[in-house]
């Protein structure tokens, strides 16, 4: 054998040795020894008690990590509990060579089965800012030096989030893993687990966590998906101390095809806190599938008895300027829509509210104040020239109306805790005054989609054999009382062939509809092309709002509940006055009665008009025999 081959033996022999004694040595030792230390360091770092229940055990691997379980970091003084946060396995990985010689390189930090509480005060004060225990250090450490970790994973965790002036939240993690070349740099991120029973996913970067924790310049690019809601967000900013104050000079958050950008402030130190907001897109698209909407409609109530979030903004104060181009909706479409949005001590106000509706400028303004109990809503609309037959295109190829220039006047008030109980509270003016257009026989689907078809098909004959009905007018004048209108011939159409009105009943509170429509032929019902046969006496739409039924009253027995029409019925001589009934009911102008009807905000009680309606109906009859 020469003495190159046996040089070469040895070299291998040694390669394979040299790794079984350093781990042979690291076996050997016993890290337990520094579990004082390292609870003395933690100390120092951040003023909080670290308790560690477990023994730091050696696994050995091509990364050599120190584990450890029952780990546990004391909260603030201040902190609503003791600790805060525990982990059940806690793995820190090392490089094998400098801790030969003592010094400790983390390369990845592992948590499993974490219990995390992040919280803040009514004073701005957060948890995760740390007071070094050094009496040196007198003030709060905004920059706390953190451990070079490159690598983190974080596995079957809680984290929860507290603060002064908002409702708690929590976010279940089943991982979440973050690395970064070093600290100061930005790392790469990505979350798996649940919020709100709705499966979260994100990815991206962000700017280094140094920044985060201590201050800086922040800039992030990420993708979220809740549920099936994708968004993007994109932004530059800067933090100030801990999260303490947040500018985002330029951001921007694409869901779809929709890019919403701006910038905003956000002072979690002010008296109270303060948010500062403009805002801007193209488009926002509050479109619902319809089907799924309709599954929804069929399976309850419209509206929604769950609790208003009026406790979380009790405690901040915000300005919010928002603009939109363009506002799409199943059934409806607005432009140039701008706010501005005011919160404090609990109350929202959005004022100015100006947008375009049917090319016809539509202003007004909302409050929602969340200090009364219950809860108060105002909300004020006016419109002149709003064009429906643009306005109601939304999302169809053909608008249910073609021009029909309208007026809007809306004036409401309500009280309420959820969505429910403010339409249960309802109270004020509603009015709608349409000028002359064509109605769309074929897609007449403005609310009630195929029912309205079917109805207007039933009081308008001719809707079966032309594409339009020449509309002259309608009306729609409705007075709500504790979510109750009421109303006797305020709701009219009238067209070219036929004068449509309407009386009866909307309960908001209950959800349920019980109107009447009568229908009458203007002139010769032969020079129109209507037989008999053809027509109804009325119609009358019964049920819960979400899916009413529709009857026809081809003899006029029922009167579709119309209180006017049913005095005739109850009267005795519904057979005598069969052949006047036309005659007597008759109104050139259906549509100024219905206006005439509204009066002031405050309206009339229902006995007094009653009484005046029925009296007027009395004298028309006296007037049919000869008085």
């Amino acid at each position: 054998m020469n003495t190159k081959t046996t040089i070469l033996r040895i070299l291998i022999l040694l390669l394979i040795l040299t790794p079984l004694v350093l781990i042979g040595i690291l076996m050997s030792l016993d890290f337990n020894q520094y579990k004082p230390q390292v609870v003395a360091e933690v100390e120092a770092l951040t003023g909080r008690k670290l308790t560690i229940e477990g023994d730091l055990e050696l696994s050995i691997s091509l990364r050599p990590s120190i584990e450890v379980s029952g780990v546990s970091l004391a909260n603030a003084p201040w902190g609503s509990t003791e600790r805060m946060a525990s982990i059940g396995q806690l793995a820190v990985q090392v490089e094998l060579l400098p801790l030969l010689s003592g010094d400790v390189r983390v390369t990845r930090l592992i948590a499993r089965q974490a219990d995390i509480l992040l919280e803040s005060n009514a004073k701005g004060e957060a948890n995760w800012q740390f007071k070094k225990s050094d009496p040196g250090e007198a003030a709060p450490s905004a920059g706390v030096a953190l451990p070079e970790i490159s690598d983190l994973l974080i596995e079957t965790a809680r984290i929860r989030f507290l603060s002064a002036t908002g409702d708690p939240l929590e976010l279940t993690i089943d991982r979440l893993h973050a690395s970064a070349d070093t600290l100061v740099a930005p790392f790469d991120l990505s979350i798996e687990g649940v919020y709100n029973g709705e499966p979260l996913v994100v990815e991206g970067e962000l700017e280094s966590l140094a920044a985060m924790t201590s201050g800086g310049d922040l800039r992030f690019d990420l993708k979220l998906a809740l549920g099936e809601r994708k968004v993007q967000w994109q932004g530059e900013g800067e933090v100030v101390g801990a999260l303490s104050r947040i500018t985002l000079e330029r951001f921007q958050l694409t869901h779809n095809q929709d890019s919403l950008t701006g910038s905003l402030m956000f002072d979690r130190l002010a008296q109270p806190p303060h948010l500062e907001a403009t805002l801007a897109t193209d488009r926002l698209d509050l479109r619902r599938d319809e089907k799924e909407a309709d599954k929804q409609e069929a399976g309850g109530k419209l509206f929604s008895a769950a609790p208003l979030p009026l406790d979380a903004p009790q405690g901040l104060t915000a300005d919010v300027r928002f603009s939109s181009k363009q506002v799409l909706g199943n059934r409806y479409t607005l432009n140039d829509l701008d706010a501005t949005l005011r919160l404090e001590g609990g109350v929202l106000t959005i004022q100015p509210l100006a947008m375009l509706a049917g090319g016809g400028r539509v202003t007004g303004s909302a409050e929602l104040n969340g200090n009364r109990s219950p809860a108060s809503l105002a909300l004020r609309l006016e419109g002149k020239d709003v064009v429906l037959g643009t306005l109601l295109l939304g999302s169809r190829e053909e608008a249910p109306l073609q021009q029909g220039p309208a007026s809007i006047d809306i004036d409401l008030k309500a009280r309420g805790e959820s969505v429910a109980a403010l339409m249960g509270g309802l109270n004020g003016r509603l009015l709608i005054s349409v000028g002359e257009g064509k109605i769309n026989n074929r897609h007449l689907d403005l609310v009630g989609g195929d029912l309205l078809n079917q109805l207007f098909r039933a009081l308008n004959p001719l809707a079966d054999k032309e594409p339009y009905t020449e509309m002259e007018c309608a009306v729609v004048n409705l007075q709500f009382s504790n979510g109750v209108a009421e109303y006797d011939k305020r709701v009219a159409i009238l067209t070219r062939q036929m004068s449509i009105v309407s009386a009866g009943t909307i309960d908001l509170k209950n959800e349920l509809l019980d109107v009447g429509f009568k229908p009458m032929p203007r002139g010769d019902t032969a020079d129109l092309g209507i037989t008999a046969g053809d027509l109804v006496s009325a119609a009358r739409l019964t049920g819960p709002l979400s899916r009413p039924e529709m009857g026809l009253d081809a003899k006029g027995t029922a009167k579709a509940g119309l209180k006017l029409y049913g005095a005739i019925a109850t009267g005795g001589t519904s057979l005598l006055l069969e052949g006047l009934w036309n005659k007597a009911t008759s109104d050139d102008n259906p549509c100024q009665t219905a206006l005439a009807k509204g009066g002031s905000a405050g309206g009339s009680k229902p006995s007094d008009q009653k009484g005046s309606e029925e009296g007027g109906f009395m004298d028309k009859l006296k007037g049919v025999f000869g008085n």
